[in-house]
């Protein structure tokens, strides 16, 4: 478990299974943000910070060193939507995390966060521009770019900006996303809302559609909302374009053995976050990996999400990267199950499952 610098335990991280349905949906799935979850008071939090967050945080320090550019793009962000978000992630970590983040004044001009899982200062001018950063430890590679980039380094969270112009034009102006899903900043960043979605199979929003909902984005809330996905490596970063490393890995990664079964179900608690005055939106991205072991052995959970698998269309099978795996992953969370008391509701999904091509 991940510690402070005085040795107090991180929480436990907080947990999420937004498949209750038993179905799969590419719906918007707007809540109000703050409802209760059942993870106490981290479900009232836009920054949450847990025990995963050192490894968090090795994920960004190595994408960044990868390619900084790769993973962190602005377009068009104004300096006064860039200073309104800068200002309510420096109160809302101090606000949500007082014992890990501290703000100071230097001077009459600048002001200091110290956040004590990094042990660095940062120290910004009146209008929030990064000026230096105070540590002990040897800075990152390569060092931060601006306020933004440093900011996101102190979280475990990705971080995207929305911008609308007054006439309704859309478009993204800010992307850090080092725990990238099969998407990537480089081609989304300035695109539109409705741009940016239109590869997910069974979205079929209108321009219209797509308007009213960035509105909606833009002028109320905050919101939440969850995605999901199944992917057989345990890792944060699944850019669609791995580092040289890893490139030969990325087709066994994709295949899902039954015989060394390795399945994680990763999840994407999303806080949209208003800015009317700024015809702006924050978009965070925590991102929660479980081992689809302990669904396997939670009836309730395995039979929502085995439903939900067998509710995808192919087209959604194809996008999510499960239409050859489907099949097997199913009959792999059944056989726990089937071999003794097997439950109607799995019976049925099998069933189903395998009278279907």
């Amino acid at each position: 478990m991940s510690e402070t610098p005085e040795n107090k335990p991180l929480p436990q991280a907080a947990s999420y299974f937004p498949l209750q349905e038993g179905t799969y949906d590419v719906g918007p799935g707007l809540k109000d943000f703050g409802v209760d979850l059942g993870n106490g008071t981290m479900d009232q939090q836009v920054f949450q910070i847990d025990e995963n967050f050192s490894v968090c945080h090795q994920v960004k320090m190595e994408a960044r060193q990868e390619r900084l550019s790769k993973y962190y793009r602005t377009h068009m962000l104004s300096s006064g939507v860039l200073t309104s978000i800068l200002r309510f992630i420096i109160e809302r970590l101090t606000l949500e995390h007082p014992d890990l983040f501290q703000l100071n004044s230097q001077s009459e001009k600048n002001i200091a966060l110290y956040c004590r899982l990094t042990d660095e200062t940062l120290i910004f001018d009146h209008k929030l521009r990064l000026i230096r950063v105070e540590r002990n430890d040897p800075p990152p590679i390569p060092e931060y770019h601006d306020s933004l980039d440093a900011l996101a380094c102190q979280i475990q969270e990705d971080l995207a900006i929305l911008s609308q112009s007054p006439f309704g034009r859309d478009w993204l102006a800010a992307v850090h996303l080092c725990q990238a899903n099969n998407w990537a900043a480089e081609e989304k960043i300035g695109e539109s809302f409705q741009t940016i979605h239109d590869p997910v199979a069974g979205m079929k929003s209108n321009k219209r559609d797509a308007e009213a909902l960035v509105n909606t984005i833009v002028n109320k809330g905050p919101f939440l909302r969850f995605a999901w996905g199944l992917t057989p490596e345990a890792e944060l970063n699944q850019h669609p374009r791995p580092c040289l490393a890893s490139t030969n890995k990325k087709d066994k990664k994709r295949h899902f053995d039954p015989h060394h079964p390795s399945l994680f179900l990763r999840v994407e608690r999303q806080i949209l976050w208003p800015f009317p005055e700024q015809h702006a939106a924050l978009f965070t991205i925590h991102t929660y990996l479980t081992d689809c072991y302990q669904i396997r052995d939670n009836r309730e959970q395995n039979e929502k999400l085995v439903s939900a698998l067998n509710s995808m269309t192919k087209e959604q099978l194809v996008y999510k990267c499960l239409n050859k795996n489907r099949k097997p992953i199913v009959k792999w969370l059944s056989s726990n199950f089937t071999s003794t008391k097997s439950s109607k509701a799995l019976k049925s999904a099998i069933h189903h499952l395998y009278r279907t091509k």
